[in-house]
């Protein structure tokens, strides 16, 4: 993958120091207004979700992933400690799953339920680091964890990860939640675990994912929402009336289709699902391109969200740079969101957290850091 911030004419040196300034203050920053990784004992590590004050499997695997691209692997371990201590399933209906979140007074599950962009970066952090650390133990830890996602047999109210009949991921494993979240279409990280697993299960998922992803992003605006049904159909819910639009978790869509794009243009592979891709990523950016000041939360359509909207986040302004790595290089939409990014402060104060990681996960992404 390429460097997008040297594209845009940042140089090696001022990239290093973007990283980590931006690194030292979300992880070894003032504990009041900077940091979100805090110690546990001399071996273990943890985020936390500022905002709500709860530790999320989806913020340990991304730090994780962090820690992973950055060659930190003494906070890799210590990160990866704590999920299997405190956040593994390790008996009942749920075992070999992660509890998507867990109390920061004494480190118990507060919901022992999964949240599958949890798994699937656990798994993906593994599998980055297994190459970057040469340990091969940490590859074995992922195809375990792979190896459930996609053939862990329903349980009680407990069901396989990999929807059976739809060949797609869940909203969750758990009775009921027999939908999706188009961000958790991960689709570069499906090859990734079929590669590593040899299970070719993971080649259809991906396929899936894409066709579905054809059907959930909205054909003017390349909009996906919140949640979906399988067939692509946005899906407001009881706990969360905006989740049929365009908020906080749809802001990752774009960056896992810009991912995958990547990826199989690297290996020359796929010309049909890349182009296709690249014209999702295209339509998305160019559609917020030419609404600035856009907006963070919208209908699907584009139309005004059910209540105030806000600016543009730090964490979707790092999605949209972030998916820029599957546009050709000169492509004139990658200067400005690239430098959108660049030009963007460290999340500091009480929400943090999610844009101060995908913040993160964004200056990795126009590094080049992914290309592992």
């Amino acid at each position: 993958m390429r460097n997008i911030f040297e594209e845009i004419g940042k140089t090696p040196a001022e990239i290093e120091a973007k990283l980590n300034k931006a690194f030292t203050q979300l992880f070894e920053g003032d504990r009041e207004n900077e940091r979100i990784c805090f110690d546990k004992g001399n071996d273990m590590a943890y985020i936390v979700d500022i905002g709500h004050n709860d530790i999320r499997s989806e913020g340990m695997s991304y730090g994780m992933t962090v820690a992973a691209l950055l060659g930190k692997q003494d906070l890799f371990d210590k990160l990866w400690k704590f999920a299997k201590t405190h956040m593994k399933n390790t008996e009942g209906d749920l075992a070999g799953y992660y509890s998507w979140q867990v109390s920061t007074a004494d480190f118990s599950m507060m919901d022992p339920g999964a949240a599958p962009d949890g798994e699937e970066y656990f798994a993906a952090a593994l599998l980055y680091a297994a190459k970057i650390f040469k340990n091969e133990q940490y590859k074995r830890d992922a195809v375990e964890l792979i190896n459930d996602m996609a053939h862990k047999p329903q349980a009680g109210d407990v069901y396989t990860m990999m929807d059976v009949n739809a060949g797609l991921v869940r909203f969750s494993p758990m009775k009921g939640n027999d939908y999706t979240d188009p961000s958790y279409n991960t689709v570069a990280f499906y090859r990734m675990y079929g590669e590593a697993s040899g299970d070719a299960i993971w080649n259809k998922i991906a396929d899936n994912s894409v066709a579905y992803l054809k059907k959930a992003c909205h054909p003017v605006t390349g909009l996906a929402a919140d949640y979906s049904e399988f067939d692509g159909t946005p899906k407001k819910t009881p706990w969360h009336p905006e989740s049929d639009c365009f908020c906080g978790d749809a802001w990752r869509v774009v960056w896992n289709i810009g991912l995958d794009a990547a990826k199989l243009q690297d290996k020359d592979e796929r010309a049909d699902v890349s182009e296709w891709e690249v014209s999702a990523v295209r339509k998305i950016l160019g559609y917020l391109h030419g609404r600035r000041p856009y907006l963070a939360d919208m209908r699907v359509d584009g139309s005004a969200f059910p209540r105030e909207a806000r600016p543009a986040t730090g964490g979707l302004i790092a999605m949209n740079a972030a998916s820029t790595v599957a546009l050709p290089a000169g492509d004139p939409l990658i200067k400005p969101f690239a430098e959108d990014l660049w030009n963007m402060e460290i999340p500091t104060g009480l929400w943090r957290y999610y844009d101060g990681l995908l913040y993160m996960l964004g200056l990795l992404a126009c590094s080049g850091k992914f290309n592992v």
